[in-house]
């Protein structure tokens, strides 16, 4: 009697699979590829509207697929489902990532940011470098904890998974972290203004 191949999805179950590639299986793996890869790619490019960087989320995907297989609990859903959790919350995770970036920057310091608009006058030139310093200074205020989450997010881009990783830090203890940093940062703002 003939072994069944991977390419059998009717013998050889998703669920299976990941099994297998926590076992080390790299032909499981490849197969795990072939038949997520279309469906997860097109899933993060129509939530983040940009190639390049649903091609970068389904590379991390997959590698947290291999490293972290062996957490994947059957009784709890499908591999498919898993999976799709994992490309989903990644990908929130950038597009909140982007607009902190873009409102901390652009209402806080739009001089820290690279950009081709032209300044007039000295004068805009000091107001711009004042709310820079402004920015800098309540920064330098927060504690080290808060200060480190929220630079590695806003001026390295890095998203909350990719700094819990980074920081071997819960993800939980770095979306408190970045919650209470900016908050306290949105205070001494607004503190200097009135």
């Amino acid at each position: 009697m003939e072994e069944p191949t991977l390419s059998t999805p009717d013998v050889v179950g998703d669920n299976q699979l990941i099994m297998r590639v926590a076992q080390g299986d790299r032909a499981a793996f490849a197969a795990l590829y072939d038949r997520f890869s279309t469906p997860l790619y097109s899933l993060a490019l129509k939530m983040l509207a940009d190639e390049a960087e649903a091609q970068d989320l389904l590379q991390e995907v997959f590698l947290s697929i291999w490293n972290k297989a062996s957490t994947f609990r059957a009784d709890r859903g499908a591999a498919f489902s898993w999976v799709v959790t994992q490309v989903r919350n990644r990908a929130i995770d950038r597009i909140r990532s982007r607009r902190r970036h873009g409102e901390l920057i652009e209402a806080n310091a739009p001089d820290l940011e690279p950009s081709g608009s032209f300044v007039e006058s000295s004068a805009d030139q000091c107001a711009v470098g004042e709310r820079a310093r402004e920015v800098r200074s309540a920064l330098g205020q927060l504690n080290d904890e808060q200060r480190q989450v929220l630079r590695l997010a806003y001026f390295e881009g890095l998203t909350q998974t990719e700094i819990a990783q980074k920081l071997a830090q819960p993800l939980g203890t770095i979306k408190a972290r970045a919650h209470r940093g900016l908050a306290r940062l949105r205070t001494l703002l607004r503190s200097t203004h009135d």
